[in-house]
């Protein structure tokens, strides 16, 4: 059979649609067109709710992905395949994107009033759609799957008891380091901060070539992976409720014992982003290395000789007895648009995808690091039939048993209250300056590892920028009220 699968130019739909809602949209005078800021009451005012048509006969809906290596498409392919074989009057168009431009561009299709169809969410903007009454309810497929006994706590977006986004996987990070090294060294896998500095030290040998840990200097990964640090602090950077606590005397503690880790990362690591970390350990210059499962994926390719030698364990940045075990991670999560014009064959799609082999499948593009947020398909592929699984069931075990503790700082604010973590589904929507890459955490940290600043001159500076953004976004949106869980 002629596969049914078409992957349709998003920028084209885009500019279409943005068309329809030119008067949320401004162009300079070099006529390029500035960032769409829509708001709920804008949205409200333009949206248009398509007339439902009779969910019979030939029906099109549209799938948006920013999933677009070609292995992962090429499964899609194959499951849209699939149900259009007992569906043979559906079809699905594939749009693919960018996670960079994903929320700019949903937003964009509701201000239009148009069809958004099937769609990876905005975790930032999650919240606000489900109040908006844009995102249809899936708490019936969600129950269908298997409801709370199947899916992993924290997995799923609900929102007053009502379901809205189903997740297809994410990723849990841990700390990569070297068995051989540390059975060389005397040294036992570290499980809090001091083992971790202690072998690190040990570790590092520059006429070698080899240094203790490796650790991201630049970019929004610098700020991911020190904000795992900083919540296993019982540190946060906002309260559930959005009040800035990172100007706290502890927060300043918590840099400084980051700071001190990378006096053994190796030299240029104030320049890493995320692929540096991987390159960094399959090269034999680190020892320890914070990453998620895509570096074990790697080294049967890029390092065959590392992988009966490396390991990985929890990330273990505690320095205290009841210290909370967070690590980084984002669920990627799919919905559907409450004004599609065949949500039930939407649904129906959707379940089929999310559901047995086709997500187990689809995970498996990139197993250990796309982790699946059901039990049934994480055992599936912790028994998955191929070399790597086979040779490599423990790490596969080890993110499934870690994904209810993964957190971000930009979709779950407030998730370490005290020494407690209770991952909260909302992030602050100011948060984009502050945590994105080039923002005012990363370059907290490029302050004091690039222009040698002190670590406390740095965190003031970037403190009083963080309450200038949080303070200029608040007159802006006076109507704005905390959440409340």
């Amino acid at each position: 059979m002629k596969r049914v699968f078409s992957i349709v130019i998003l920028t084209a739909l885009v500019f279409l649609v943005a068309a329809c809602a030119s008067n949320n949209t401004n162009t300079n005078a070099n006529n390029t067109v500035e960032k769409v800021v829509v708001t709920k009451e804008v949205v409200k005012e333009v949206v248009v709710t398509p007339t439902p048509g009779p969910e019979t006969g030939p029906r099109t809906l549209t799938f948006f992905t920013t999933e677009a290596d070609p292995p992962q498409l090429d499964i899609l392919a194959e499951i849209i395949d699939e149900y259009h074989k007992d569906h043979p009057d559906v079809y699905i168009d594939v749009v693919t994107g960018t996670p960079a431009t994903r929320g700019e561009r949903i937003t964009t299709l509701l201000a239009a009033g148009a069809d958004a169809g099937i769609f990876e969410i905005e975790p930032s903007f999650s919240r606000d759609w489900a109040e908006a009454g844009y995102l249809l309810p899936l708490t019936d497929v969600f129950e269908a799957i298997g409801g709370e006994d199947e899916y992993i706590p924290g997995s799923y977006f609900q929102y007053k008891d009502t379901v809205y986004a189903l997740p297809y996987a994410t990723s849990v990070y841990g700390l990569w380091y070297r068995k051989d090294l540390f059975e060389e060294a005397g040294l036992k896998p570290p499980t809090n901060y001091d083992e971790v500095l202690a072998a690190a030290k040990a570790l590092t040998d520059p006429q070698k070539g080899i240094y203790g840990i490796s650790i991201p200097g630049s970019t929004n990964a610098s700020v991911n992976f020190f904000s795992t640090f900083l919540w296993q602090q019982c540190l946060d950077y906002y309260t559930p409720q959005g009040e800035l606590i990172f100007d706290k005397p502890e927060a300043l503690d918590a840099i400084k014992k980051w700071v001190a880790l990378t006096e053994y990362a190796p030299p240029g690591f104030e320049n890493y982003s995320w692929g540096d970390q991987i390159t960094a350990f399959v090269t034999g210059k680190a020892a320890m290395s914070v990453y998620a499962g895509r570096l074990g994926v790697r080294m049967p390719d890029q390092a065959p000789q590392l992988e009966d030698k490396a390991d990985i364990v929890r990330l273990p940045w505690g320095t205290r007895p009841d210290s909370p075990y967070v690590t980084y991670g984002s669920w990627s999560r799919i919905a559907i648009s409450a004004n599609t014009k065949y949500p039930e064959t939407a649904k129906d799609f959707l379940q089929f995808f999310l559901s047995g082999d086709r997500l187990a499948r689809y995970d498996a593009t990139v197993i250990g690091h796309m982790v699946p947020p059901t039990k049934s398909v994480a055992k599936m592929l912790e028994n998955w039939d191929s070399d790597y699984a086979k040779r490599h069931s423990d790490w596969l075990a080890f993110f499934n048993e870690n994904a209810a503790y993964t957190n971000h700082p930009d979709n779950n604010m407030g998730s370490v209250e005290g020494c407690n973590f209770v991952k909260k589904d909302y992030g602050p929507p100011w948060g984009g300056p502050i945590f994105s890459k080039g923002g005012i955490i990363d370059l907290m940290f490029q302050q004091i590892f690039v222009g040698g600043e002190d670590p406390e001159t740095a965190w003031k500076d970037a403190v009083a920028k963080m309450k200038d953004v949080q303070d200029e976004w608040l007159a802006a949106h006076p109507d704005w009220t905390p959440p409340t869980y």
